[in-house]
């Protein structure tokens, strides 16, 4: 009975990630597309976020394949979330960049010089707050890795139950990065009165509420929250198939690229 239940869930995992693994695929594809046609650098966070989030949908389909042996099952755990959070961080990242494509501000490279410069007090004309905003993104890229190697460096300390606990952190910091990118899509939309477009900011919403049923799964256990981010993942990635029919059918294509 016990084999024949794990042999239906794994099943069920694989249904669910070569669902969710085919949709990212997509929506990489069309993103690089964009990044290919357009050339801004800032897209390319796009397909790079969605290609490691499908890559991080593998690894959970093989926590669940392999959760007879515990060690494997928290090894791909960990890897799992950790390409989670950094595909959302890449995706955000993508929202940061944007407004800084056609401006004159100051490049990280430029920034890394000036802040290891002995005379960086000098500089009277760069302003702390384009410095935070040169760095800002590293920051962003860098959370999800210093989450893992926090995890890491106190395993000896904590049990398996309070180390997975600590998932909770990411699960946290994709919920603030994906409300980041759906206000970044709101904003365009409310000031032009666009609903036309407002796919792509129900698909960010549905992958919110993804994080938020996995955190009410974690403090409840609710077999049905869990089961509910599932059904809400597949349904803001199908939504974001279905933007970009929609996109190319009625020859959108540049506005969309714009809006987001």
């Amino acid at each position: 009975m016990v084999t024949s239940s794990a042999s239906s869930l794994s099943l069920s995992s694989l249904i669910v990630t070569i669902a969710s693994v085919f949709l990212c695929s997509v929506i990489a594809m069309y993103f690089y597309r964009s990044y290919r046609f357009s050339g801004f650098g800032y897209l390319l966070g796009l397909p790079t976020g969605f290609a490691i989030l499908a890559v991080s949908f593998v690894f959970e389909h093989l926590s669940v394949a392999y959760s007879h042996s515990e060690a494997i099952e928290d090894l791909f755990f960990w890897v799992r979330i950790t390409l989670q959070s950094e595909g959302i961080a890449f995706i955000a990242l993508s929202y940061m960049l944007k407004n800084r494509v056609s401006s004159n501000t100051y490049g990280l490279p430029y920034t890394s010089k000036l802040l290891f410069s002995p005379n960086i007090w000098s500089y009277s004309s760069i302003k702390i707050r384009e410095i935070i905003i040169s760095v800002l993104p590293m920051v962003v890229i860098s959370i999800p890795l210093m989450v893992t190697i926090s995890a890491l460096f106190v395993q000896p300390i904590l049990n398996d139950i309070e180390l997975k606990d600590m998932s909770i952190y990411t699960t946290l910091f994709d919920i603030i990065a994906l409300g980041y990118i759906l206000v970044k899509c709101l904003k365009p939309l409310v000031k032009t009165a666009n609903i036309k477009l407002l796919y792509i900011p129900a698909a960010f919403a549905l992958l919110w509420l993804e994080q938020y049923s996995l955190v009410i799964n974690y403090f409840d256990n609710d077999p049905f929250a869990h089961f509910g981010s599932i059904l809400v993942r597949l349904a803001g990635l199908g939504l974001f198939v279905y933007a970009i029919y929609y996109a190319l059918e009625s020859g959108r294509h540049r506005e969309m690229e714009i809006e987001r």
